[in-house]
């Protein structure tokens, strides 16, 4: 992924993300991981270190969801239950067919909530997962080490960011309304 997209998500600039890419990609090499962060020249590649391919391609090969749609069933897991929007504006448009996707699978459930429809894992998913509640999801999800905590990584970190802007905006909006009164 080129580090413009990166910031892009994170509602943020290249600059700021280019360190922290570096500072990541130093972590994977110094400690005991199956990853490794690679810069290409077309952007920047979470994959997996030689030596545990042939173990990943096993597991690949028993997955019946895509790599993409794991992604944004791990941004659902992570914080379950959410609404739809929420999920669309971390994930982009794309996500529409991986919901959709879940929600076929049985691993998600979504029900109307205003203009949007909030999602929610269901007891298939706590099953297929060996987990109990979504706090523990949170908290597995935490130690994984993996390409979707990753990108798990990457949405949180995009939706605090927006979530910190929108704060700025409103104390803009409040102050503004003040010295007009």
């Amino acid at each position: 992924m080129a580090v413009d997209e990166l910031a892009r998500l994170c509602r943020t600039t290249a600059a700021v993300v280019q360190p922290q890419l570096q500072e990541l990609k130093a972590q994977y090499e110094n400690k005991d991981s199956s990853l490794l962060l690679m810069d290409e020249s077309d952007g920047w590649k979470l994959t997996v270190k030689e030596q545990y391919a042939p173990f990943v391609q096993k597991i690949v090969a028993d997955t019946e969801l895509t790599r993409t749609t794991i992604e944004t069933l791990a941004v659902i897991a992570w914080k379950a239950p959410v609404l739809q929007s929420n999920v669309i504006r971390i994930r982009t448009n794309k996500a529409y067919g991986h919901i959709a996707a879940l929600e076929k699978s049985g691993f998600v459930t979504r029900e109307r909530h205003g203009r949007s429809q909030m999602i929610k894992l269901t007891e298939r998913f706590f099953k297929y997962f060996d987990v109990k509640t979504p706090e523990e999801v949170r908290e597995k999800l935490k130690g994984f080490d993996a390409a979707t905590a990753a990108a798990v990584a990457v949405a949180v970190a995009a939706e605090e960011n927006q979530e910190q802007q929108q704060q700025q905006l409103e104390n803009k909006s409040a102050k503004d309304e003040n010295v007009s009164s």
